[in-house]
């Protein structure tokens, strides 16, 4: 009898284990950041560096989705349906804020972060060292940075320290060789090869 007790209290105490394991592991599972990108060379190297920089240095799984424009992935930011994506100071001023043009690329970008942050709980990172003319609105420079969800960031605390050691990592000679390399090849690899070469992972 008392051999069947303790059958009985071994069985359930594993059990009680084996759930309690699954439990544990089911709350870390599903964790997945969404990375949005443009469909252009630019866009898809640097949301794929993005997502190999955030994979490969946390583990997490990182998911890269195609927006069709900038208004688009602003939208899905604000919906949750995208945790970041890169963008553009004057296109975050002029297009999406709807606000004056700003040439002074420093006060640009403290202009549209603090505005991203107060209004739309959206925060830009560090930019990453380039700018781009065929993406700034006319009367403004358009220099690249990740904006990144502020509940995203709360739910993996050192998201925004990782990511901003892309800061100024990246010149407009850099980016152009990344992208033509994008163009005729694949992004995931091109930005694989450069966060390597850089010691980044």
């Amino acid at each position: 009898m008392k051999a069947m007790r303790y059958l009985v209290l071994n069985s359930l105490l594993l059990v009680l284990m084996t759930s309690l394991s699954v439990s544990s592991v089911s709350a870390c599972v599903g964790k997945t950041l969404v990375v949005g990108a443009l469909a252009d060379p630019q866009q898809q190297v640097l949301a794929e560096m993005l997502s190999v920089l955030i994979s490969e240095r946390t583990g997490t799984t990182v998911k890269v989705v195609p927006v069709e424009g900038h208004a688009e992935a602003h939208d899905a930011m604000i919906r949750a349906e995208l945790d970041m994506y890169v963008e553009y100071t004057g296109v975050g001023q002029v297009t999406i804020l709807k606000d004056q043009p700003i040439a002074d690329s420093d006060e640009l970008y403290k202009a549209v972060k603090e505005r991203y942050n107060q209004e739309l709980n959206l925060i830009w990172l560090k930019p990453f060292g380039f700018s781009d003319a065929r993406y700034a609105p006319e009367g403004t420079v358009a220099v690249a940075a990740p904006v990144v969800r502020k509940d995203t960031l709360k739910k993996f605390p050192a998201l925004a320290r990782l990511i901003n050691k892309l800061g100024g990592a990246i010149d407009d000679e850099t980016m152009q060789k990344l992208e033509v390399a994008s163009a005729a090849g694949n992004p995931r690899d091109v930005a694989r090869k450069f966060l390597k070469e850089k010691r980044f992972i």
